[in-house]
């Protein structure tokens, strides 16, 4: 990312902050397990911490392209299993807000594999051969 560029950087910054501050919250032990509609907003943000980082690898050189492509990996794993969770537990939800939850959910997974799939392909043609 270009360095020159206080509004990305603040965003990402932001983003990340967020994300831990979101993820922090689902790990603690609780009587009660996380309810459907954190998870879903966890996996939002983690999708697009990965579609952030997988917009920005153009514009890395150096060591911030392999640090960039682990992000990405590591937020579309995050989105994964932050899915099955929302999945296993949206039963516990009635009617429209159950179908809205998996739709969100499956959504976020959607963006997180794009996100791969694209930082895959613009690594393939940066590879010689």
């Amino acid at each position: 990312m270009n360095s020159d560029d206080p509004l990305s950087l603040g965003v990402v910054k932001d983003l990340a902050l967020d994300l831990e501050r979101r993820l922090d919250a689902l790990s603690r032990p609780e009587e009660d397990p996380q309810p459907p509609d954190s998870l879903v907003e966890a996996a939002l943000a983690c999708a697009d911490l990965a579609t952030l980082a997988a917009c920005n690898l153009s514009r890395l050189s150096g060591d911030g392209e392999p640090l960039a492509t682990a992000a990405v990996h590591l937020a579309a794993g995050a989105t994964r299993a932050l899915t099955v969770l929302v999945e296993a537990r949206a039963g516990i939800l009635e009617g429209t807000h159950a179908e809205n939850t998996l739709r969100d959910a499956r959504g976020a997974l959607w963006r997180a594999d794009l996100a791969v799939r694209q930082t895959e392909e613009l690594r393939r043609g940066q590879t010689p051969g």
